[in-house]
């Protein structure tokens, strides 16, 4: 699917598609371990399961109209490689590079397979009214942070730093690991399910060693006076103002 969208993205000379539907794989895999488990009557739709994808599959919609600077700045660099590489016609090359997104992608999102590949408990127990909870707390702050973001670009040329931002840096992200901590959470419900926990790791990995300074960079290339910013804010997890 990664490479369908790459190849569309080439053939529009665009990279809009790919950053538009790059999690496009991962709400059409709800669909299909659903049909799977129907279709072979594997097992019945627990209701973790069932609230789990609810709770995905409208994340991964509301990602097609969101995160598109995020996005941006990550596949920036891969994106360039594709292009040179389209230049020199190295198309094993280019084949290997979108392999390996994809592979992240399976990885980061190994809840996800656990949710719908591994047989588990029916009902919902604690730990997944927990895990639920924070799924939803987690989107919350996404929409809060996704209006506040819209409002700044609109009133004013400049990077935000009201509401959440006056207490982190990335309240954002933050939102985004408390959403994915609730999916792991529900996951490990999952008879084996253990080795999601994988996935979890990885993506924080991605996000503090990748996405944040990458983000803090642009920020910081655009907006001269973001470093002081950065200086006197915490990145995350803390509502002491200093």
């Amino acid at each position: 699917m990664v490479t369908c969208l790459i190849l569309a993205s080439i053939n529009k000379k665009s990279p809009r598609i790919l950053l538009k539907f790059f999690f496009l794989p991962i709400f059409l895999t709800l669909f299909l371990g659903i049909a799977i488990q129907l279709q072979f009557q594997i097992s019945d739709i627990s209701s973790r399961q069932l609230f789990a994808n609810l709770i995905l599959m409208s994340w991964c919609l509301k990602s097609f109209n969101a995160y598109k600077s995020i996005k941006s700045i990550l596949l920036q660099e891969f994106l360039q490689s594709i292009r040179d590489l389209i230049y020199q016609k190295k198309f094993l090359t280019i084949l290997f590079s979108v392999l390996k997104i994809s592979f992240l992608q399976i990885i980061c999102f190994s809840s996800v397979f656990s949710l719908n590949y591994l047989s588990g408990y029916s009902s919902l127990n604690l730990l997944d009214i927990l895990g639920v909870a924070l799924c939803i707390l987690g989107i919350s702050i996404e929409i809060v942070c996704e209006r506040g973001i819209k409002e700044t670009r609109r009133t004013e040329n400049n990077f935000i730093r009201t509401g959440l931002w006056s207490y982190f840096r990335h309240p954002n992200l933050l939102g985004l690991l408390v959403l994915f901590s609730g999916l792991q959470i529900i996951a490990l419900s999952g008879v084996g399910s253990q080795w999601s926990i994988l996935g979890f790791i990885v993506m924080l990995l991605i996000i503090f060693k990748k996405c944040i300074p990458l983000i803090e960079s642009h920020l910081s290339a655009k907006y001269p006076e973001y470093q002081e910013y950065v200086d006197t804010m915490p990145k995350l997890l803390t509502f002491i103002r200093k």
